[in-house]
């Protein structure tokens, strides 16, 4: 079990199995659904039309091992990519075909032993491992992932006032002093990190992540001001039965609203400081009942180069459950993300929210392999442009600008059927 935790805490897709043997174990998942995908009622611009797709839903395939150094002490690796099942990102345009290539997903070394593990990598933070844990959706992916809602923050509106544009609501906006504007705050994400994982100790463990700063500036930029990119992330975990609870914390420091500083005249300079408290859990009411649900608490901080600091808050929370009928699984899954709560900043930031509701039905073939059907639909308020996340976006490349790129209360659906194998 401890083994377990911590490949779940830190790789979020390792198993227990791999941490027992001394060879390398390829393992993989292959799902694919065919959807009718549109996005109606935009409160700006226009929104989607109906049309069909292949969806991938984060399929991949992986690489894994250990190697018994002795005295308790094992060496261990990971290697995991991306794969699109409807064709290489070279060749299309639609959205679902992206991070085909080499150590894409969770890719690390470590050593493991009676201490806990180390590892360094491109690895899932802890936040992204939570999220990841108490999503009752297979693999945490597809149309009705909760990182539809849990973990990000629509500031296009926010952005909007700050910089007295129409418009801001896009995927990326370039401004003054070739400063580019991104409208999403992802706090759910892999990057090269530093990881340590505790043992555990009477059901608890604990994991911590350092994101270095390699990106640092070495000179200032025309504002006088040089970014420091670099996040902490934290969580603690306790399991003991049919209970699961976690608790994460995350704080990016020059990560998140501004992808880049500019010269003079660029609206924004100073820190961009954001954290992250996401808190989840679940229950097991019987073999064949599950419940889940995270809480996600934002705040982020804004320096302006004129105006002083923008500070912006926004709360989120997740509820699914799962139930089984012998060889047959329904999953029903509701999410919201409350408005944005702007301070600094003169201006109407309301109708900034959003819900979602996801049905899911599927029955198992064999342990591994499952036909479904899955039914989401996202509620933009007017002022909010959240989608699918990004591979399951309903706004494809080359329609429209690229991912993310949906009109301001625009409403995405999803209509599929699927067959996921696990390999």
């Amino acid at each position: 079990m401890q083994k377990k935790l911590i490949a779940l805490a830190v790789a979020g897709l390792a198993s227990a199995g791999a941490f027992a043997q001394s060879n390398v174990t390829i393992y993989g998942v292959a799902d694919g659904s065919f959807e009718s995908v549109s996005a109606n009622g935009a409160s700006s611009g226009t929104g989607y039309a109906s049309r069909t797709r292949i969806a991938t839903n984060s399929s991949l395939i992986g690489f894994k091992g250990t190697e018994d150094l002795g005295n308790g002490l094992k060496a261990m690796f990971q290697v995991e990519n991306q794969i699109s099942l409807d064709g290489p990102s070279s060749t299309t345009t639609n959205s679902q075909s992206m991070g085909n290539g080499w150590n894409t997903r969770d890719t690390f070394v470590g050593l493991s032993g009676g201490f806990g593990a180390v590892l360094a990598g491109y690895v899932s933070t802890p936040q992204r491992s939570t999220a990841a844990k108490y999503d009752l959706m297979p693999g945490a992916t597809g149309s009705g992932s909760s990182l539809n809602m849990i973990g990000r923050v629509n500031l296009g509106g926010v952005t909007q006032g700050a910089l007295g544009t129409t418009n801001n609501f896009g995927a990326s906006t370039a401004v003054g002093g070739g400063q580019s504007v991104t409208n999403n705050v992802g706090t759910i994400f892999r990057s090269q990190a530093l990881a340590y994982v505790t043992p555990v100790f009477n059901g608890f463990n604990g994991v911590i992540a350092y994101v270095p700063n390699e990106n640092r500036d070495n000179t200032a930029t025309g504002t006088g001001y040089k970014r420091n990119q670099y996040a902490w992330n934290a969580a603690a975990n306790y399991a003991n039965g049919p209970i699961n609870v976690s608790l994460a914390y995350l704080k990016l420091n020059d990560i998140g609203a501004i992808s880049a500083i500019g010269g003079a005249g660029a609206p924004f300079s100073g820190d961009q400081n954001h954290t992250n408290w996401l808190l989840g859990a679940s229950y097991d009411l019987s073999p064949s009942t599950k419940v889940s649900f995270m809480y996600d608490n934002f705040k982020g901080k804004l320096g302006l180069s004129a105006g002083g600091e923008v500070e912006v808050k926004r709360n989120a929370f997740y509820l699914a459950g799962k139930q089984s009928f012998g060889a047959n699984e329904i999953v029903l899954a509701y999410m919201k993300n409350g408005d944005n709560k702007v301070s600094g900043l003169a201006g109407n930031f309301g109708n900034s929210g959003a819900q979602a509701w996801s049905l899911r039905l599927a029955h198992n073939f064999s342990k591994r392999t499952q036909a479904y059907a899955i039914y989401t639909q996202i509620k933009n308020e007017s002022n909010a442009v959240y989608d699918f996340n990004a591979i399951d976006s309903v706004a494809p490349a080359g329609t429209g600008g690229g991912v993310g790129t949906l009109n301001a209360g625009a409403d995405p659906r999803v209509l599929g059927v699927g067959v996921r194998h696990n390999f």
